[in-house]
């Protein structure tokens, strides 16, 4: 859920000073001196609001110390901090490790600014009210870290920036290299005296950059720096006068009040511009280094879970309300052309019943006409000519010139009660009787064959060559046998080979040629087939 006002909690040593910021309007709510009674005002006054807070600090007991690191993995880099920042603080409860980035070489040593409070237990009242009243608090920043969005925000874009800013405590001077916060501190003023001001800014400005060339932060005497000077517009003119460019120093002064309107505040505190400058980046363009613990910000991060999870909600209803509309888009499309093969199946059904007016009466109803032709496309299924079967059998017969055919019976019923395999198999045994009282075999009812009874002999053969004879007629009975579809459904040898037959006394005479060397094949197919 997205708030619309943020609150700003603006700590200098003495006092607290709550501002809301809303649509561009920086507003003072209240200010609470560091006593009894400004505690308890204090935590009244979060008792009242569920909004997000930022603290800006602004005090002199600063610390800044740089260092150098092993390049190292995420977990050991952790510890490795920790353990740096415990040896130099002895309070850690705000403080915090700033990369600035890695040295060229083969090591690749990290560069690390240590920073903290020196005094930290003039924050402790205030940051135990904020845990009482369990704040959403995002960070605590000092005006230094807010440093490089300000000359960020003025298009200053130089390697080297120190910004000096005049404000109600007294003259900030930070140092900014490469976009990142390397030293600052704050210097007592007088702010009625405006020449005193002007004064001051210069003087202090070139003392620094001998301090900073003492502490190496500067690589020679003579590098340029450019100066951004951020004050009030009643001390424009006379900073205008004193600071003046030099080879080390290239001074650039700025209307406070003026870039307070250029960075979007149409509103603000007056009499403190460079304060209202610095709370407004924290708002809007807070970086992601600050001196808060985790422990600190506990509440700030279980909202921003909640927020997560609410948003992850959302994203899931939202992608359920896409599907169901792109289901109801189909279930509209499925219904309209359902509607319009409705109409048109109208129209069709109007046509048919159009045109069959016109036809003559029938006979009968066309319940009746449709069980007839179903009948006759039946009848017409069974129905067979004896050409096709015919044809097949004398394709067989043109490889057996010794076999000739005397008749063949031709008719369509059901096939024979032998099966084609027991009556082509020689009868070694005549069949056991069946037992009394025992009922028949019924036999296996097929009326969809034609059937063909094919009456044959074997001319040229003499009776002695009984087995000349055998193989001719089962050469034939196999090349019958070899016809797609075909069925062998009966045979008759030309001899009965039965153990009790008894054989003729001229089988040995020359002249005995068989002229009874007849054999019966009864050949099937199946309709349709």
């Amino acid at each position: 859920m997205m708030l619309r006002k943020k609150r700003l909690l603006y700590l200098t040593a003495n006092r607290l000073t709550a501002h809301s910021l809303s649509r561009g309007k920086l507003v003072v709510d209240a200010g609470f001196e560091r006593n009894d009674s400004g505690l308890a005002a204090f935590s009244a006054y979060l008792a009242r609001s569920r909004n997000l807070y930022y603290l800006v600090v602004d005090v002199v007991e600063e610390d800044y110390h740089q260092d150098t690191i092993p390049y190292l993995s995420r977990k050991d880099r952790r510890q490795v901090l920790a353990r740096k920042l415990a040896q130099r603080y002895r309070d850690t409860s705000l403080t915090l490790s700033l990369s600035l980035g890695y040295e060229q070489g083969e090591r690749r040593n990290e560069k690390v600014l240590y920073a903290s409070f020196s005094h930290t237990q003039q924050f402790q009242p205030w940051l135990a009210a904020l845990e009482q009243n369990q704040v959403r608090l995002v960070g605590v920043y000092s005006t230094a870290l807010l440093a490089p969005a300000l000359i960020k925000g003025a298009r200053l874009k130089a390697p080297r920036c120190l910004l000096v800013s005049v404000q109600q405590t007294g003259l900030r001077q930070s140092y900014v290299e490469d976009g990142k916060i390397r030293f600052s501190r704050i210097g007592r003023l007088n702010l009625e005296d405006a020449a005193g001001v002007a004064a001051a800014c210069a003087s202090e400005s070139a003392r620094l950059q001998q301090y900073l060339v003492t502490m190496r932060l500067l690589p020679a005497a003579n590098t340029p720096i450019d100066v951004m000077v951020l004050a009030a517009g009643q001390y424009h003119a006379a900073l205008t006068e004193a600071c003046r460019s030099s080879e080390v120093l290239r001074f650039h002064v700025i209307n406070a009040d003026t870039q307070c309107r250029a960075a979007g505040l149409s509103s603000f505190p007056p009499g403190a511009p460079c304060d209202a400058l610095f709370l407004h980046a924290a708002a809007t363009a807070a970086p992601a280094e600050q001196f808060a613990q985790a422990q600190q910000r506990h509440h700030y991060q279980l909202w921003q879970i909640s927020n997560g999870l609410y948003a992850a909600g959302m994203a899931v209803f939202v992608s359920g309300l896409l599907y169901a509309g792109v289901q109801l888009f189909d279930v509209y499309n499925l219904r309209r052309q359902i509607q319009s093969d409705q109409t048109q199946f109208d129209a069709i059904s109007a046509e048919y019943a159009r045109v069959t007016a016109t036809f003559p009466p029938a006979p009968t109803s066309t319940e009746n006409l449709k069980t007839t032709i179903k009948q006759y496309r039946t009848l017409e299924k069974q129905t067979a000519s004896p050409a096709t079967l015919f044809a097949e059998i004398s394709k067989a017969l043109a490889g057996f010139p010794q076999v000739e055919i005397e008749r063949i019976e031709w008719r369509v019923g059901k096939p024979p009660q032998e099966s084609g395999a027991k009556a082509a198999a020689p009868r070694a045994a005549a069949p056991a009787p069946a037992a009394a009282g025992a009922p028949a075999a019924a036999p296996a009812a097929d009326p969809g064959y034609q059937l063909a009874t094919v009456s044959a002999r074997v001319v040229g053969a003499r009776r002695a060559d009984l087995r000349s004879i055998t193989d001719m007629t089962n050469q034939f009975v196999a090349a019958l046998k070899k016809i797609p579809q075909m069925e062998i459904l009966g045979v008759r040898m030309p001899f009965d080979i039965a153990t009790d037959d008894t054989l003729a006394g001229n089988i040995g005479s020359e002249r005995a040629i068989v002229e009874d060397a007849r054999f019966t094949v009864t050949v099937g197919r199946r309709l349709g087939g």
